[in-house]
């Protein structure tokens, strides 16, 4: 628990936009609760934001390498397709 507190203590600018991030998600899909096609849309930008963001998350610290690169692409295209297949 001590190391996430470390984390945004050290990079507060790349958490403040992932708070935005997910509130502005969180609207759009209650916005959008009774329309199926415009919510699965919204899954689909926020899967790339959230690769975006990740990416740039451990640019910015400096450790981004291949496999972190492919873990968070393996785990957007998860997200996906779990989404996708339940709305």
């Amino acid at each position: 628990m001590h190391h996430i507190f470390n984390e945004i203590k050290h990079y507060p600018q790349n958490y403040i936009v992932a708070l935005i991030l997910a509130i502005s998600v969180s609207f759009l899909l209650l916005f959008y609760r009774f329309d199926a096609h415009t919510q699965r849309q919204v899954v689909y930008l926020t899967s790339g934001l959230y690769l975006g963001w990740s990416l740039w998350h451990h640019y910015r610290r400096g450790d981004i390498t291949t496999s972190i690169m492919m873990e968070y692409l393996l785990l957007a295209l998860l997200a996906l397709i779990v989404v996708s297949t339940t709305l």
